[in-house]
């Protein structure tokens, strides 16, 4: 089978103008990039590509329309995911208020300078990379729409493949550029300063995010 190269050339120039869009794995890959190892970051990110592959596949096979012929099994995924995302956020604002009561406590003493280098070991980063994937399930149904307006789902299997390379390639690319940004000495010194406060702040944004996922099945379902 070829590839049909005007349909993926179309499919790359708008999947490239998507890919900086802010989001959950966006948000996820900052977070960690700022306060753990490079080796934890590369986990978080095969994780997390690993669920982006599978939901593109998903796409490809219909999962979108099964789950649309199904509006109580789709309110479920919704709901599931948008916890996960909330829970997540909940976990960091707790976790930021503690620090800044801490920093308060200590009389705002400027951290060490170790703090500002040496990265925490997070637990699971691999599974914290697929789980906040596969929470947006939004996007499975975004990527349907994609692949329907520029003509994916009409193509041959190998152009369908393709497009799933060329997702893989460009959110991995543009999330590792991201991460490498961040894993400089000014950023990470930035964050382990202000770190209560950075923690609410991406806390409130991961729960902004579930929020936004549930409500918006929700009022559908409604």
């Amino acid at each position: 089978m070829q590839l049909d190269t005007s349909i993926l050339a179309a499919f790359t120039l708008l999947w490239l103008a998507i890919v900086p869009t802010p989001g959950p794995n966006s948000l996820l890959i900052m977070r960690l990039a700022l306060t753990a190892g490079w080796r934890d970051v590369a986990v978080a990110l095969a994780g997390n590509l690993l669920a982006i592959a599978s939901y593109a596949l998903a796409t490809l096979l219909g999962l979108s329309l099964l789950l649309a012929a199904a509006p109580s099994v789709r309110l479920a995924v919704y709901l599931l995911g948008g916890a996960y995302l909330v829970w997540v956020g909940l976990r960091l604002v707790w976790a930021g208020l503690r620090r800044s009561r801490q920093r308060d406590i200590s009389a705002g003493a400027n951290p060490a300078p170790a703090e500002a280098s040496e990265p925490n070991r997070e637990s699971r980063p691999f599974m914290q990379g697929a789980l906040t994937a596969l929470a947006n399930v939004q996007a499975l149904f975004f990527l349907t729409s994609i692949f329907a307006g520029v003509g994916i789902l009409r193509a041959n299997l190998a152009t369908g493949l393709a497009a799933v390379g060329i997702i893989v390639v460009g959110n991995g690319a543009y999330l590792a550029l991201l991460a490498w940004l961040l894993q400089r000495e000014g950023p990470r010194a930035f964050y382990a300063r202000y770190r209560g406060v950075m923690e609410i702040g991406f806390g409130a944004l991961f729960a902004a995010f579930g929020a936004r996922l549930v409500w918006h099945e929700a009022v559908a379902w409604l």
